[in-house]
């Protein structure tokens, strides 16, 4: 956990001088019941400031899912909004997880924002402290 907070401050340190940087939503699909365990890791590991679980339920027929190994078609949906810089490093890092933790079950993508209203909405998203303490 101290080498992804290392690699928080460098990036922000990196970024200081060239502007905003983008956000991004991830959106994170895991077995139901494992929503909070990755929720919180990305929150502790990465900075995720803004996160919305939800259960969701899957639409595939009986016959694929069973085929795919997906009996249980409930699932826990998390929204996060990230920092562009970091999505190699977090989609690395669900991958790992996805294959130790869920059983090689789960799916992560990004989804582009293209704008945030508000100097402290943005710091608080992008989990900017240097801008929170400015103001």
């Amino acid at each position: 956990m101290a080498e992804h907070q290392d690699k928080r401050r460098e990036s922000a340190e990196e970024n200081e001088s060239t502007g905003p940087i983008r956000l991004v939503l991830l959106i994170t699909v895991v077995q139901k019941g494992k929503g909070t365990f990755f929720s919180d890791y990305l929150q502790e590991t990465f900075g995720s400031n803004l996160q919305i679980a939800i259960v969701g339920n899957g639409t595939a027929e009986d016959n694929l899912a069973e085929f795919l190994g997906l009996k249980e078609t409930r699932r826990s949906v998390i929204f996060s909004v990230v920092r562009e810089d970091r999505v190699d490093a977090i989609l690395e890092a669900l991958k790992e997880r996805f294959h130790t933790i869920n059983r090689d079950t789960g799916i992560a993508f990004t989804v582009p924002l293209s704008s945030v209203i508000g100097k402290l909405s943005y710091a608080f998203l992008s989990d900017d402290r240097r801008m929170l303490k400015e103001d």
